[in-house]
């Protein structure tokens, strides 16, 4: 993996968020590794503490961090017989959420999968927020608004939301969508095969902030294009050889930019469990899986 730690310390040190905090990697090494050979954009996903959960090759495997102890691994065929297009954490029912198909599956804590829940197209991602989950389907086709109560997978749909609602006349489609708080984020991809990324409320999907093209090599390999959130306006982009970048687009009049690795596949960060903020992120490249120490700081002012 070609990593330069210090240019993305330094990066990640001037990221400001909404309670003053700001992120800085470790300057060491990876704090732990895991091989996993051929990787290349797996579905994963954390609980946002200690587990981290993937798809790799027809395996789901459930991990233990910050060690990579294997807690869990089975695998899925026949019981799910397609891809795990997306993998998201759903704090309601204390499980995980995986996409398949036009199907969601839950792997809940006893690390049963059952069906949650059966939709009317292929999805192709899922997030999870408040109390609502949100399903995209067919690169963007629509997304759907959905709300689940804990002792019942019979949800409510709220609201849909077509393509041509969502993106711009000349863009392709929408890749993945990640949501925080009252915000969901979603990779657009447009017409010259570049990235932007768009941020919309949850609520009413009125746009808050339009993204600007994402400066990479805007060529046949930058098909990742995979979000996580770290608050409203910044998030972290993953799009395989092409790299790292952190987009901070909390001020409309000072969109910032930085590309911080040189290869990622998907990306998670985790909290620590007593303090609650981020202590480490996890990153996925072809060989396998790396996470690094954060350290949270407290911005002067």
């Amino acid at each position: 993996m070609e990593t330069n730690i210090d240019e993305l310390s330094s990066h990640m040190s001037t990221l400001t968020t909404n309670s003053n905090e700001i992120l800085k990697l470790d300057k060491d090494r990876p704090l732990s590794t895991f091989t996993l050979p051929s990787m290349s954009s797996c579905p994963m996903a954390t609980d946002d503490y200690n587990h981290l959960l993937i798809y790799h090759h027809q395996t789901l495997i459930l991990f233990q961090l910050p060690t990579f102890e294997i807690l869990f691994s089975t695998t899925l065929f026949p019981l799910i017989q397609c891809q795990i297009s997306d993998i998201c954490f759903y704090s309601i029912t204390n499980c995980f959420l995986l996409s398949s198909s036009n199907t969601i599956y839950s792997l809940s804590s006893n690390k049963q999968i059952e069906l949650f829940h059966q939709c009317s197209n292929t999805i192709w991602s899922i997030t999870y927020t408040l109390k609502y989950i949100f399903i995209c389907y067919l690169f963007g086709s629509s997304i759907e608004q959905w709300e689940f109560n804990s002792s019942s997978t019979n949800g409510i749909l709220l609201n849909t939301w077509f393509k041509k609602d969502l993106i711009e006349i000349f863009d392709t489609g929408i890749n993945c969508i990640r949501a925080i708080d009252q915000c969901i984020g979603m990779t657009i991809k447009q017409s010259n095969f570049s990235w932007r990324i768009d941020i919309f409320d949850i609520l009413t999907m009125n746009k808050l902030r339009r993204g600007r093209t994402i400066q990479q090599e805007a060529g046949l390999s930058n098909w990742i294009g995979l979000l996580f959130p770290i608050d409203h306006y910044c998030y972290l982009f993953a799009d395989g050889d092409e790299g790292l970048f952190l987009i901070d687009q909390t001020n409309e009049q000072d969109y910032k930019e930085h590309s911080i690795m040189n290869i990622a596949c998907n990306i998670c960060l985790i909290r620590d469990i007593n303090s609650k903020k981020y202590a480490s992120i996890v990153v996925q490249t072809h060989e396998g899986l790396n996470i690094y120490n954060i350290q949270q700081l407290t911005l002067s002012i």
